[in-house]
């Protein structure tokens, strides 16, 4: 129980400082109680940011469905993780179109 409650206690953390950051780039972000987001790109090129990031080899889930199809997925991850993500994001939302 400890080693779980801490575990969780870190992901309830990473989840909270990824939406922050995601928020501060101009995302809209859901609330979420798992491992994850869904976030909504401010400029609505889920697709292409998608691709873009992919090419950084960073890996976020992409669905072409309607409903989802202009939000990324995002696992929370590691602070250095998602300081990278949050990085890559800020490059590639100044090349979206």
């Amino acid at each position: 129980q400890p080693y779980k409650n801490t575990c969780a206690d870190k992901v309830k953390r990473s989840r909270q400082q990824l939406r922050a950051d995601l928020e501060s780039l101009g995302f809209e972000v859901r609330p979420s109680q798992g491992n994850f987001v869904l976030a909504t790109p401010p400029n609505e090129s889920a697709e292409q940011l998608c691709q873009q990031l992919k090419e950084q080899h960073i890996l976020v889930r992409y669905f072409k469905q309607p409903g989802l199809d202009d939000k990324l997925r995002i696992t929370v991850g590691t602070g250095a993780q998602q300081e990278k993500l949050i990085a890559a994001l800020k490059g590639a939302l100044q090349h979206v179109g």
